[in-house]
């Protein structure tokens, strides 16, 4: 591997989370594009966040679980020989390496103690529980492009506590795919709401993370099939639209 693929390679945490400048995004959206691996070491970030997201909040991690996390960090990754490399991506491998393992270790010990988890409500239910309360909002759903047969809604708390789309007959996922809900903010920024599998002909119940703000902040979601792990990109889809809800309240 060459330097300059190395160099981009050392990028790629921090673009997952959406930390470069202009330049440097440029730079690892130009090697996404046409790099299977680089898009590999990005799905497997955001599968890491993406676990993080729906699960409790991180306790510490047992200082053996993280020493040993290092251990294996560092033999998968040495430490580069070369001497002229900037500064500043020195910086960058260092900085990341060391979230990597915090990240890893919290994630890590979530998994391992099940136990201190709070279950995780039942999309179906809350679904059930909107529809039987007073006040809510219906959004039908707008099938994609040849995905005329996917029907659904959304029901939402107009207070941002809740909402949920109900969705039928999406389409078969090849192993290697996943659906992904995306939102759309008011001020146009769009960002992933999480992975979602379901079989074709199973009615799928989406829980849609509003994180406590009014439905009106937001102008639209949609699901788009995508890789295993997601979009290699933060802020927009590379699959087909299967369907998308449009808030105009």
């Amino acid at each position: 591997m060459n330097d300059n693929k190395q160099a981009l390679y050392d990028l790629i945490p921090a673009y997952a989370l959406d930390a470069l400048d202009p330049e440097e995004r440029a730079a690892v959206e130009s090697q996404l594009d046409t790099d299977p691996e680089a898009q590999r070491l990005l799905a497997e970030y955001r599968q890491v966040a993406e676990l993080l997201v729906y699960t409790a909040p991180a306790r510490p991690a047992p200082p053996q679980l993280a020493d040993d996390l290092r251990r294996r960090l560092a033999a998968q990754h040495p430490r580069p020989t070369r001497t002229a490399a900037p500064a500043r991506r020195r910086q960058y491998r260092a900085l990341w390496l060391a979230a990597a393992v915090v990240t890893l270790a919290a994630a890590a010990a979530l998994l391992l103690r099940p136990a201190l988890m709070p279950p995780a409500p039942d999309p179906a239910q809350a679904f059930a529980t909107l529809t039987a309360s007073q006040n809510v909002l219906h959004i039908p759903i707008a099938p994609g492009e040849g995905q005329e047969v996917v029907t659904g809604e959304l029901v939402a708390a107009p207070d941002g506590t809740l909402a949920v789309i109900r969705v039928e007959s999406l389409p078969a996922l090849s192993p290697d795919q996943t659906f992904q809900l995306w939102m759309r903010e008011a001020d146009g920024d769009v960002y992933s709401g999480g992975l979602f599998r379901a079989a074709p002909g199973d009615v799928a119940y989406i829980p849609v993370p509003l994180e406590g703000r009014p439905l009106d902040s937001f102008v639209g979601f949609g699901v788009s099939i995508e890789p295993a792990g997601g979009s290699p990109y933060p802020d927009r889809p590379t699959g087909p639209r299967v369907f998308a809800v449009t808030v105009d309240l």
